[in-house]
């Protein structure tokens, strides 16, 4: 009887963990771990919001730091805290077929990487932030005298291009210089986004009156050639107006002369 009650028990315990082991994805999570999950899941809502805010123009790096760290200490915690002997971090991912929470942390990280968001910033501070470079900086004080110029409403239309000048040529070899420092890792797209706006507003403002002594040029140019061409054909012509008259004999002539030798 003891012997069957003992078989009749461990057929049950079998059929419990067979039971487990197949349904594990449908038990809910333990109180511990829904806590940081709903923080993991608001961080990625926050960030993605801010991220597509700052996409046009490109303010990502600028304005989306706390919400990136924000994620990454979220995601982190997860890994923390503990359910049942497991991370809720592995639990989520082990037992998540879709892969829902590490393929949001991974895009999100990737979106980061992509814009290079970490060059705009430096090594963090005692307090775990980190802080703008001392080139992002720079450039950005190269970058507001030039808006400041721009945006200056005593200056008329006309006198734009000259009167910024100045500020413009300072900003464009600025950045050319951080760029050959970064070339390898290449630059923080905030700023490359600032420069390529910059730029277009300056080839389409600006660049006409450098067009217009390019198209002097041209013209200078042509005319010279012109007038090369149309020397060579007059020289030619003359020559061939002046040239001396050759009259060649007839063979008639020419046997006159065999008879008389």
């Amino acid at each position: 009887m003891y012997s069957v009650s003992i078989a009749l028990y461990l057929l049950w315990f079998c059929q419990v963990q067979s039971f487990l082991l197949e349904n594990k994805d449908n038990f809910p999570l333990d109180f511990n771990c829904t806590i940081p999950k709903e923080k993991f899941a608001n961080a990625t809502a926050e960030f993605t919001i801010c991220a597509i805010n700052n996409s046009r123009p490109i303010t990502l790096c600028e304005k989306c730091l706390s919400f990136f760290l924000t994620l990454e200490e979220s995601y982190i915690n997860m890994s923390k805290v503990m359910n049942n002997g497991t991370s809720c971090l592995d639990h989520l991912i082990n037992f998540d077929r879709l892969r829902v929470v590490s393929i949001l942390y991974e895009n999100n990280v990737d979106l980061w990487t992509r814009a290079k968001c970490d060059e705009c910033y430096e090594q963090a501070n005692n307090n775990g932030n980190p802080k703008i470079s001392n080139e992002t900086k720079e450039f950005r004080k190269y970058y507001n005298n030039f808006i400041r110029c721009r945006n200056n409403k005593s200056i008329q239309d006309a006198d734009l291009c000259s009167t910024c000048m100045n500020d413009y040529v300072k900003l464009d070899h600025y950045y050319k210089s951080i760029s050959n420092i970064n070339d390898k890792i290449g630059m923080c797209m905030d700023i490359v986004d600032l420069m390529n706006t910059t730029w277009t507003f300056w080839s389409v403002n600006c660049c006409k009156y450098r067009r217009h002594g390019e198209y002097i040029f041209i013209i200078s140019t042509g005319t010279m050639l012109l007038l090369t061409i149309m020397f060579y054909l007059v020289v030619q012509g003359y020559k061939e107006e002046n040239a001396p008259t050759i009259i060649q004999q007839s063979r008639f002539f020419e046997s006159l002369s065999l008879f008389k030798d």
